[in-house]
C-alpha cells in the first residue's frame, strides 16, 4: 500500500515511538477489529500511525521508491539517471511567461517522465546541469497519469539534486524493456504478464481499429476544453490520435492502445500522414491492410480494464529492434 510494506510502517512507528513491535502489531489487530476487518493490515497500520504523529511516508517521499513502483497519487521521489533529453516549452501562466521541461529517467526497475514547472528546476536543463547520463534525486515529486503513462510533475514544493554524493552509477533498465546491464532485449510473454507490469511483448497485429482523434494542446496532449488548454495558454488544439488494436504472442491475445507518436509508430507512418485520416478516414483502409499481420516489438505497461473485466496493454514505445534476431531465439 502505497509503497510500504507492513514490516517498514512497523518499523517506522518503532522509531518514533517507545512501543515494541508485539505492541504495534496489538494496536494493528484491534484498528482493524474496529474497522471490522474492513482495511488491510497495511491501512490500519497507517491509520495507526497518522494517530501516533508518525508520518511513515516521508522517507519514501525523499528516499524514493523504485520507478515500477509508482501509482498516480502517489507524492514519492525516485533516485534514477537521466536517459533522454526532452525540448524545454514556453507558455503563458495568466500574464507571465514561463517554461516547462522534461526527460526522461531509468532505474533498474523500469522508465519514467520528469516534468518540470518550477523555473529553478528549468534552469539545471537549460544550463545543462542536467543532461543524459546524470544521475538525479528527486524528493516530494507528484505522480500522474497522462493518457495511459505514468509521469511524475515537480514543482516549487520539488526538489530535484544532480549527481547526489555517495552514488556512482544507476543501472537502467533500457529502452524496450531490455534486461539491466545485458544490452539483450528481454520479452515476455502475454500470458506471463501481470496487471501493473512493464514488458516488451513480441507480438503479431491481428486485429486493427480505425484510428480515433480527440482535440488535445499542441504543447502537453492534454484535452483542450473549448480550444483552450488549462495549463498552456499558447497551446493550440490539434488532433491527437488514438488506436486500438489487438496483439497475439502466440500464447495470449491482449487489447492494445497506442496514443500520439506511438500509434504513428504501431503503423509504420508518420504522424502528419496519420493526422490525415482525421478528416479522411476512408485514406486509413489501405495503412490497415499493409499493417495487419506485422510483426514488431511493443513495450508498455499491463492495465485492467475495469469495464471489461480483462486486462489490456498500454503502448508506450515501438523499439527499432531486428525482430528476425528475436525470432530465431524462439525457434531455437
Amino acid at each position: 500500500m502505497m509503497g510500504l510494506e507492513l514490516n517498514e510502517i512497523i518499523s517506522k512507528i518503532r522509531e518514533k515511538t517507545q512501543l515494541s513491535e508485539e505492541e504495534v502489531r496489538l494496536q494493528i489487530t484491534k484498528k482493524r477489529d474496529k474497522l471490522s476487518g474492513l482495511v488491510s493490515e497495511e491501512g490500519a497500520a497507517h491509520i495507526l500511525a497518522n494517530e501516533l504523529g508518525v508520518d511513515v511516508m516521508e522517507s519514501i517521499r525523499k528516499q524514493g521508491l523504485k520507478i515500477n513502483k509508482l501509482k498516480p497519487g502517489m507524492r514519492v521521489g525516485v533516485l534514477a539517471k537521466v536517459v533522454k533529453l526532452y525540448e524545454v516549452r514556453s507558455f503563458k501562466r495568466g500574464d507571465q511567461d514561463a517554461k516547462v521541461g522534461s526527460f526522461l529517467v531509468g532505474d533498474d526497475s523500469g522508465l519514467v517522465r520528469i516534468v518540470m514547472w518550477d523555473e529553478n528546476h528549468v534552469a539545471k536543463m537549460e544550463s545543462g546541469e542536467i543532461k543524459e547520463g546524470t544521475i538525479v534525486k528527486v524528493e516530494n515529486g507528484a505522480v500522474r497519469e497522462n493518457n495511459g503513462y505514468t509521469e511524475m510533475h515537480l514543482g516549487s514544493y520539488s526538489n530535484i539534486e544532480t549527481n547526489p554524493e555517495g552514488v556512482d552509477e544507476i543501472n537502467v533498465i533500457e529502452k524496450g524493456n531490455m534486461a539491466a546491464g545485458t544490452g539483450e532485449l528481454k520479452i515476455t510473454k502475454l500470458s506471463d504478464a501481470s496487471i501493473g507490469d512493464n514488458v516488451s511483448v513480441y507480438g503479431t497485429i491481428v486485429q486493427l481499429y480505425d484510428p480515433r482523434f480527440y482535440e488535445g494542446c499542441s504543447e502537453c496532449g492534454k484535452k483542450v476544453v473549448e480550444g483552450k488548454c488549462p495549463n498552456h495558454a499558447e497551446g493550440t488544439p490539434k488532433k491527437i490520435p488514438i488506436l486500438n488494436f489487438f496483439l497475439d504472442d502466440g500464447h495470449e491475445g491482449i487489447r492494445a492502445t497506442a496514443f500520439r507518436e506511438q500509434a504513428s509508430k504501431v503503423l509504420g507512418i508518420e504522424d502528419s500522414v496519420l493526422e490525415s485520416f482525421a478528416d479522411n478516414p476512408e485514406g486509413f483502409e489501405e495503412v490497415k491492410q499493409q499493417v495487419l499481420g506485422t510483426q514488431k516489438v511493443f513495450s508498455g505497461r499491463i492495465n485492467s480494464n475495469e469495464m471489461y473485466k480483462q486486462k489490456e496493454f498500454m503502448v508506450s514505445n515501438v523499439p527499432e529492434v531486428d525482430t528476425s534476431e528475436i525470432l530465431a531465439k524462439f525457434i531455437n
